[in-house]
C-alpha cells in the first residue's frame, strides 16, 4: 500500500463475523472524534486498517495541498458500491457522485455553468426566499413557547422545497401544515435510502442482493420512488420548455449540453439526495452556534439591518455587502461540520509530504479534525467569525475544506451557501435565537454530524 518513509498504523485491526461488528467497524472508521485523537497521538497521517478496509488517514493542510497539487484531470472519490448496484439493477446512469474519469468530466461540465458560476446561482435567489418566507411562517406555527420539536425534520423540509422548487420548478407543500402523500412519500425515500446505504458501504453490496434483505429492499424501493418522481417532473419541464434557451434550470442544462436523458434524471437525483441533508445540517448548527454566542448573532442582526433596508426581501445582491454573515457560516462550518471528512481514491503512485502512496489507496482527507486543531486556529474550539475578516491572510485555505478540495469539490456549494445566507437574513430579522440551556451538545455521526439531543434553541419573536 505504502512505499517509502512508513506511516503508523492504528492497533486495532482484524474482522469478526455478524453485524455488530461491522457497524463497529464502521464507527470506528467514520466517527469524527476518533479521528481527531487518532491524528492527535499518530501525527498528521497514518494507516488504519479494519477488517478488509484500508485506508490512509491526513489531518494537515500541507498534505492536502500536496494532494490538491498533484491531483489528475479525474480524481476519483470512494464508491458508493450500493448506489452503483441499483442503477445496474434498474439499467438507469449513473450520477455525478459515481461517475468517474471522462463521463464524469463531461456531466459535471454540463451542470458546473449554473451551480459554479456565482452571476447564475445569484438568479435563483427569488426562488429561495419564497421558500424562506414560508420558512418563517412555519416557524411562527410549529413553535411552542419559541421551541420547536424535531428543529432538524423541519429544517430538512426548508431545505428538500428549495432543492425541488430550483430542480424541478415545483412547489411540493413542505413547509405546509397539511404536507401531501406525494410529497411525504418523496422526503421520506431520500431519508430511507441514505440510512440505508451506510449499512452496505462496510458489508458486501453483492450479499445484501443475493440474500434480498431487508436493508437491500427498503434501499431499492427507496431509490424506485425517488427516479419515478424526479422523472415526472423533468419529463414536465422538458415537455412545457422544448423550444431550447427557456430561463428553466434543467430544460437549460439539457438542451445546451449533450446530455442523455438518463443522465440528466441521475445527475439530478443525486445532487438533490446530496444537499438536501447536508444544506439542513448545515443550516441547524449556524442556528446552534448563534444561539451560544449572543454577541455575534447581534453583530450579525445589525449588518443585515445596515444593508437590507426595513420591509425590503433580502436578495443576493445585499449578500455581497454582508462580510459577517459569510464568517458566520464559515465559522459555523469549521467548528460544526455537516461533513467531518472526504475521500480521495489515488489514480496514480502520489508523493504526499515524506510518503509514497500508490496507486488504488484509499484516502480520508478528515477536515474536522484540520478545522479543530490549534496549529491552524488559535482558539479553534471558540466561535469567532471576526477571525476570517481579522487574520482571513494569516490562514491557510487548506485548513478549510467543508466542501472538499479541487476538481471534485462540492458542486452545489454556492447554491448552498446562498440558500443559508438568505434564510438567516429572514429568521434573524424576525427572530432572536436564544439558547435554552447551555450544557454541551456532542455530535453523532449519521452520514452527517447530527446533535446528540433534541439542539436547547428557542425563536423569540422581536
Amino acid at each position: 500500500l505504502i512505499r517509502g518513509k512508513k506511516v503508523q498504523i492504528c492497533p486495532f485491526m482484524g474482522t469478526a463475523p455478524g453485524t455488530s461488528c461491522f457497524l463497529r467497524v464502521f464507527s470506528l472508521l467514520f466517527c469524527f472524534q476518533p479521528q481527531i485523537n487518532y491524528h492527535k497521538k499518530f501525527g498528521k497521517i497514518f494507516q488504519m486498517k479494519l477488517g478488509s478496509f484500508e485506508s490512509v488517514h491526513i489531518g494537515a493542510p500541507c498534505l492536502l495541498e500536496a494532494l490538491y497539487r498533484k491531483e489528475g484531470n479525474y480524481p476519483q472519490r470512494l464508491e458508493i458500491k450500493p448506489w452503483k448496484a441499483y442503477r445496474d439493477l434498474r439499467d438507469e446512469a449513473y450520477g455525478l457522485l459515481i461517475l468517474e474519469g471522462k463521463d464524469w468530466q463531461r456531466v459535471r461540465s454540463a451542470f458546473q455553468q449554473k451551480l459554479m458560476k456565482p452571476t447564475e446561482v445569484m438568479k435563483l435567489d427569488g426562488k429561495i426566499n419564497e421558500v424562506s418566507a414560508d420558512l418563517i411562517k412555519r416557524i411562527g406555527r410549529a413553535q411552542v413557547n419559541g421551541k420547536i420539536d424535531d428543529l432538524y425534520f423541519e429544517l430538512n423540509k426548508w431545505s428538500f422545497e428549495t432543492i425541488c422548487y430550483v430542480l424541478y420548478d415545483k412547489r411540493f407543500g413542505l413547509l405546509q401544515d397539511n404536507i401531501s402523500q406525494e410529497a411525504m412519500d418523496f422526503i421520506t425515500s431520500v431519508k430511507t435510502m441514505m440510512s440505508t446505504f451506510g449499512l452496505m458501504m462496510v458489508t458486501p453490496v453483492e450479499l445484501h442482493k443475493t440474500f434480498n434483505t431487508k436493508t437491500w429492499q427498503d434501499h431499492t424501493v427507496a431509490w424506485d420512488r425517488i427516479f419515478s418522481t424526479a422523472k415526472l417532473y423533468i419529463d414536465k419541464n422538458l415537455k412545457r420548455h422544448s423550444n431550447g434557451n427557456t430561463g428553466n434550470f434543467l430544460c437549460d442544462i439539457y438542451h445546451q449540453s449533450h446530455l442523455t436523458k438518463k443522465e440528466l434524471y441521475a445527475a439530478t437525483t443525486e445532487l438533490q439526495v446530496g444537499g438536501v441533508e447536508t444544506t439542513a445540517n448545515s443550516m441547524l448548527w449556524v442556528i446552534f452556534n448563534l444561539s451560544r454566542n449572543p454577541c455575534s448573532q447581534a453583530k450579525l442582526l445589525k449588518e443585515i439591518q445596515d444593508v437590507v433596508p426595513a420591509g425590503e426581501t433580502p436578495c443576493a445582491e445585499h449578500i455581497k455587502n454582508m462580510p459577517y454573515l459569510k464568517a458566520c457560516l464559515k465559522e459555523s462550518m469549521r467548528v460544526s461540520p455537516s461533513v467531518p471528512f472526504t475521500s480521495r481514491t489515488l489514480d496514480k503512485d502520489t508523493i504526499l509530504g515524506d510518503y509514497t502512496l500508490s496507486k488504488g489507496t484509499v484516502l480520508m482527507i478528515n477536515s474536522q479534525a484540520i478545522g479543530s486543531n490549534e496549529e491552524y486556529f488559535d482558539n479553534g474550539k471558540q466561535f469567532r467569525p471576526e477571525r476570517w475578516i481579522e487574520q482571513k491572510s494569516s490562514i491557510n485555505p487548506f485548513a478549510h475544506v467543508p466542501f472538499g478540495i479541487g476538481k471534485r469539490m462540492c458542486i452545489g456549494r454556492r447554491l448552498a451557501e446562498l440558500q443559508i445566507q438568505l434564510s438567516l437574513c429572514w429568521i434573524l430579522r424576525d427572530y432572536e435565537i436564544v439558547a435554552t440551556d447551555h450544557e454541551p451538545v456532542d455530535a453523532l455521526h449519521s452520514g452527517t454530524l447530527v446533535p446528540s439531543r433534541e439542539l436547547p434553541v428557542a425563536f423569540v419573536r422581536r
